[in-house]
């Protein structure tokens, strides 16, 4: 079996390991999971693959490439939550063997192995990559770019050599995983990328040794020779060949509102301002989601970020690796980092770029190690240790004060614990490889039982999903009523409910007028407007289970008949909320 086979291997075995356990045991999360895979459903009852729809309105927050993934899912694995994630979880498989590619390209085998290697087992892929939301695939096509462009380069010497020159059919290819990308995720698929791939080409006709004068007088030739070098107008022709169509349909079918809504609103109107609370510093706010997205490997991210500044000053192919790699991380750090919601999810695409500058951080430390760095590392191995110590006290106590019962889930404390212990163990006997082998084991155990585990644990609150199983799995001849609840509630209703939707409620006045309509028909409702619901109702409803959604850890209540089935679960009724219905 060839070297490059078993480096594949191990990359997709860990990668698997993290991403596909209990994939789909955790109920759809927060709001976007939900929203998605809502939308999903409604094209697969309607048929309408063109237009996204949520509980029933024009849905303009994406476009609807991730939709497609998710009836694909649906297709495969039935509907639910592995259906809606499956997808997600393949292409970030696909992204961690595309970082091992790129990486290998750009530096040496060793470098790209570890670096799909810090891809698969890094916290951030664990909760994006196994996510119904269209961020795994923006990262999956984003990358699939920047390794057609390698790929080529590499293949003829170019991407060593200035100024950097794209063949056409290489810049066809860039420009089709780009329309993807904006299938995904509107226009940064495209300009993104293209700015990741032009900086990098701009900074090596700006290097050039055959170009004369000072550095300011090279600008402009090289902005020149960076422009022809990497035909941004092949690929955004061949982007838009890929985009346009789907775009077309749903802005003539929509009249225009589709399209004029995802820009101004969703695109220009989120970078202009924060949008939904999202918001933070210019400056600090991705370093530290990078600093944590890359948990357990950014344990040593001093040592790590001060060897690429060395990679940038030295000659050689490292060096050109390492301006592609600052290149694309600048590409989407710096915009995001000045627009007004800012995500965690937003800066995912650079995630590829950085594991290869880690994944070449551990290569060169196994092989030419030195004294300075040696001891640094024995600091990675002590905070190593540290972080299980606080897994260890700080999920119990998150976990008791969301999700009582589950604060076992701490025990994952002793993984890191026990990795950053053995690693030392390890490199005090000069054995680098076991070491950082270690490191690897450690990351993929303590986020694979996070990913696989945790959200169970949380999940045994309730959530809709399990709200809405107090009802018949087979359907019901009603809508199901929704009063202020969160969007799962669209999901799961539209499983069972007559005509897939939920009518959504919002003041007492229509609370009568759906149960007058609807004799029977069950509520969802948020705990906080409880009283004011029961006051509509008539005398036969009452609660017939009450759960805990997260991650807002607010509570919902099932109205209902009395003469509901019993429930799947029993879940007991508090006096508080027992005392309500005495006045009925």
């Amino acid at each position: 079996m060839s070297q490059r086979l078993v480096s594949g291997l191990v990359v997709a075995a860990l990668a698997a390991i993290v991403l596909l356990p209990n994939l789909g045991g955790p109920p759809l999360w927060d709001e976007d999971e939900p929203r998605n895979a809502a939308c999903s459903l409604a094209m697969q009852q309607t048929g309408d693959w063109i237009v996204p729809t949520f509980n029933g309105r024009l849905r303009v927050e994406k476009p609807a490439l991730v939709n497609w993934l998710q009836l694909a899912g649906f297709a495969a694995v039935g509907v639910g939550e592995a259906g809606a994630r499956l997808g997600s979880a393949l292409l970030t498989l696909g992204t961690c063997l595309l970082t091992w590619r790129i990486g290998t390209l750009v530096f040496r085998p060793e470098a790209g192995v570890w670096a799909g290697v810090v891809m698969a087992t890094c916290l951030w892929t664990g909760v994006t990559g196994r996510a119904a939301t269209p961020d795994a695939p923006l990262a999956f096509f984003t990358t699939l770019a920047v390794w057609i462009f390698v790929r080529s380069a590499a293949a003829g010497g170019r991407l060593w050599n200035a100024p950097v020159r794209v063949p056409a059919t290489t810049a066809l290819g860039i420009g089709t995983a780009c329309g993807l990308a904006m299938l995904t995720k509107g226009p940064v698929g495209l300009v993104l990328p293209l700015a990741a791939i032009g900086g990098f080409a701009f900074w090596q006709a700006a290097i050039d040794p055959g170009r004369q004068g000072p550095v300011m007088s090279r600008l402009v030739p090289a902005t020149a020779a960076a422009w022809r070098g990497v035909r941004p107008l092949v690929i955004m022709a061949a982007a838009v060949a890929v985009a346009a169509p789907w775009y077309t349909l749903v802005t003539i079918r929509t009249d225009g509102a589709w399209l004029r809504e995802f820009l101004l609103v969703h695109n220009a109107g989120r970078f202009a301002a924060p949008m939904e609370g999202h918001s933070g510093s210019t400056l600090l706010y991705y370093p530290l989601v990078v600093l944590v997205g890359f948990f357990p490997w950014s344990m040593a991210s001093g040592l790590i970020g001060r060897h690429a500044v060395v990679a940038l000053r030295e000659q050689g192919t490292s060096a050109v690796g390492m301006r592609l790699v600052a290149a694309w991380v600048a590409a989407w750090v710096i915009p995001f980092s000045f627009a007004g919601t800012k995500l965690p999810g937003y800066i995912w695409p650079a995630y590829p770029a950085i594991a290869c500058g880690i994944g070449l951080f551990l290569a060169d430390w196994i092989a030419r190690p030195t004294w300075s760095t040696d001891r640094w590392m024995r600091l990675a191995w002590s905070l190593l240790a540290l972080a299980g110590v606080g897994l260890g006290i700080g999920l119990p106590l998150a976990v008791h004060r969301l999700a009582p019962g589950g604060e076992w889930i701490g025990l994952v404390g002793l993984v890191p614990l026990a990795g950053g212990f053995l690693a030392s163990r390890f490199h005090a006997h000069s054995s680098r490889l076991a070491a950082t082998g270690c490191w690897a084991a450690t990351a993929c155990g303590t986020i694979a039982i996070l990913m696989a585990v945790g959200p169970v644990s949380l999940g045994r609150t309730g959530g809709t999903r399990h709200l809405l199983a107090r009802l018949p799995a087979a359907g019901i001849a009603h809508p199901i009523g929704s009063y202020r609840a969160p969007a799962s509630t669209a999901f799961y209703a539209g499983l069972i409910a007559a005509g897939g939707t939920v009518a959504e409620l919002d003041d007492p006045a229509d609370v009568v007028a759906f149960v007058a309509n609807h004799p029977g028909a069950p509520l969802v409702v948020d705990s906080r407007f409880e009283e004011q619901v029961a006051a509509e109702l008539p005398d036969h409803y009452h609660v017939l289970r009450a759960v805990t959604v997260l991650p807002e850890s607010r509570e919902l209540v099932l109205f209902g008949p009395r003469h509901a089935p019993q429930p799947l679960t029993q879940v007991a009724t508090t006096p508080d909320r027992q005392s309500v219905f005495r006045h009925h």
